[in-house]
């Protein structure tokens, strides 16, 4: 990831890369669609073959406990339509999900679909150390197909 703002600029929200607008497509995701306070992007890494990341888009918050109550359940229930929609357009056998914040303390979710015998199969997807993890590139068309997949199950 490129160099970020020093961590108090961050959290304050100044230069913060997850706060909009952000571009659809970058190096490291592509949108997939709008919900309704939220935008699910999907990763350029699909070691984890439908691996998203939905963020919070109203303003700058670092974490739940920052929502006001209105916010909290419509931005669960984006997450509850996206868990449903990465399980089904990738056949997933379990789901994980996770919200950590400690490189973009932006409120967000990594949606990570498993499969037995995926490359961390019966451990976390994450490693110690970022260059230790498994990196997994696709073509566009394969980009592309995934995104429609998902595309067509949240919106049967």
């Amino acid at each position: 990831m490129a160099a970020l703002p020093p961590w108090d600029d961050l959290i304050a929200g100044r230069g913060c890369p997850f706060c909009a607008p952000r571009p659809d497509v970058n190096e490291y995701w592509m949108k997939v669609a709008d919900l309704s306070v939220s935008t699910l992007y999907l990763d350029r890494n699909q070691t984890y073959r439908g691996y998203c990341v939905m963020v919070f888009n109203p303003r700058h918050v670092t974490g739940i406990e920052h929502l006001t109550s209105a916010e909290y359940v419509d931005f669960f229930t984006d997450l509850h339509r996206v868990s449903k929609a990465v399980a089904k357009a990738c056949n997933a056998e379990h789901m994980n999900y996770a919200t950590l914040g400690n490189v973009i303390p932006h409120l967000h979710y990594h949606v990570i679909p498993r499969k037995t015998g995926d490359v961390r199969w019966g451990a976390p997807v994450w490693t110690d150390r970022l260059e230790d993890m498994a990196s997994t590139k696709l073509t566009d068309e394969e980009y592309a197909d995934i995104i429609k997949n998902i595309r067509a199950a949240l919106n049967p």
